[in-house]
């Protein structure tokens, strides 16, 4: 019998989902996306490219400020609920 061999395989890139709607149909869907290079680009004000994947369209956009400032209401929210899990809890 051949020997079976493992292998773990870890992830170092975290993401972050968000919805997104897309501006033909109004359709909204959840965007998964790498958390680095949203909070990059969130960081640095370069274009944050988003990208309708709705049953009937496929289009590319650049995020405008009401779609940045809500991706970016999910990233503190996803590092304060962070915060909140690696914190010790206090026993009452």
């Amino acid at each position: 019998m051949p020997e079976l061999k493992w292998e773990v395989i870890t992830m170092d890139n975290s993401t972050i989902c968000f919805p997104v709607t897309c501006p033909c149909c109004g359709q909204e869907y959840l965007v998964v996306s790498n958390l680095d290079m949203i909070v990059n680009a969130l960081a640095t004000e370069r274009h944050l490219i988003l990208s309708s994947i709705c049953a009937y369209h496929r289009v590319m956009w650049v995020a405008n400020e009401i779609e940045r400032n809500q991706i970016r209401e999910y990233v503190v929210a996803l590092h304060f609920s962070w915060s909140e899990q690696s914190r010790p809890r206090r026993s009452g």
